[in-house]
C-alpha cells in the first residue's frame, strides 16, 4: 500500500515538473517530438516478441522497422508478424561493434539475455530469472555495414533495449547516426547489472561526440536498497533539433 500511495503521489503532485525523471509516456514523447519530421526508417534492436516494434507502427504509420533479435525464442512469433504487417521486418542477429559470432548468455527470464553474465545486483534482484540457462554463438554485425549491404536505407530513429551492450550497438553506428539519426531511445543502466555491460555514462559520452544530447529520462527502477538501477532515454541529434 505504501508502494502504492508513493506512485500516485508522484504521479499527482510532482508530475514532471523540474523532476529528474519524466511521469510522461516515452512513445507520445517521441511521436511529440518527430511530429515534424519525415520518419521513414526504425531500427528495434532487442525486439524480443515485437511489442515495441508495434507500438512504434502505430505511432509513425509511414515508417518500416528493421528489428533485431538474436535469442532463437522469439524467433517464430516476429515471423509470424512479419507476414501480418509488411512494414515489419526481423534480423536473427544482434548489432555490434564488429562482425562475426559472440556467446549469447540466455537466461531463465528472457529479460535478463545479454552478452554479458549476470552480476551480482542482477542476481539480487531477480536470483532465479537472471540464472545462466545457455550460452549460444549469434551472429553480430555493425549496423552501418548492414545498412551498406541493404541498399544504405535511411534511418531517423533507433530503440535500444540490450541489456548492457547498448554501446557496442552505437559504436558500430557511427555513419548512420552522423547522417540521417534524429533521435535514439535506449535503456540505460545507472549501476552495474551485468559484468562488462555500459552504464549511463558511457552511452552518454559517446553520444555526445556524435552530436546527440539527453532530452529526458523515463522510467526508473530501483532495487530494494532504494539504489537507482536502471531505466529510459531518449537522446535527440541536437544539430538537427538546434540543442
Amino acid at each position: 500500500m505504501a508502494k502504492l500511495f508513493d506512485t500516485l503521489l508522484r504521479k499527482t503532485v510532482f508530475a514532471k515538473k523540474n523532476n529528474l525523471f519524466s511521469l510522461d509516456d516515452p512513445y507520445i514523447t517521441l511521436k511529440r517530438l518527430l511530429n515534424n519530421h519525415s520518419i521513414t526508417g526504425i531500427i528495434d534492436a532487442g525486439a524480443s516478441n515485437g511489442r515495441i516494434s508495434k507500438k512504434l507502427l502505430k505511432i509513425f504509420p509511414e515508417a518500416c522497422v528493421h528489428a533485431f533479435e538474436p535469442n532463437p525464442l522469439y524467433e517464430e512469433t516476429l515471423k509470424r508478424f512479419s507476414l501480418e504487417d509488411g512494414r515489419f521486418f526481423p534480423h536473427y542477429c544482434a548489432l555490434s561493434d564488429h562482425k562475426g559470432f559472440e556467446d549469447f548468455c540466455i537466461t531463465e527470464s528472457p529479460g535478463n539475455t545479454s552478452f554479458f553474465k549476470p552480476g551480482k545486483r542482477l542476481k539480487e534482484i531477480d536470483p532465479g530469472g537472471s540464472s545462466l540457462k545457455n550460452i549460444k554463438k549469434v551472429e553480430v554485425m555493425p549496423l552501418d555495414e548492414w545498412l551498406k549491404e541493404n541498399g544504405n536505407l535511411s534511418i531517423q530513429l533507433i530503440k535500444l533495449d540490450i541489456q548492457g551492450a547498448e554501446l557496442l550497438a552505437l559504436r558500430g553506428a557511427q555513419n548512420v547516426m552522423k547522417n540521417s539519426v534524429l533521435a535514439i531511445y535506449t535503456e540505460i543502466l545507472f549501476n552495474p547489472l551485468y559484468d562488462g555491460g555500459a552504464l549511463y555514462s558511457d552511452i552518454d559520452l559517446c553520444l555526445r561526440n556524435y552530436g546527440f544530447v539527453l532530452y529526458d529520462i523515463f522510467k526508473p527502477k530501483y532495487n530494494s536498497s532504494g539504489l537507482l538501477m536502471w531505466g529510459n532515454a531518449i537522446f535527440l541529434n541536437g544539430n538537427k533539433f538546434g540543442f
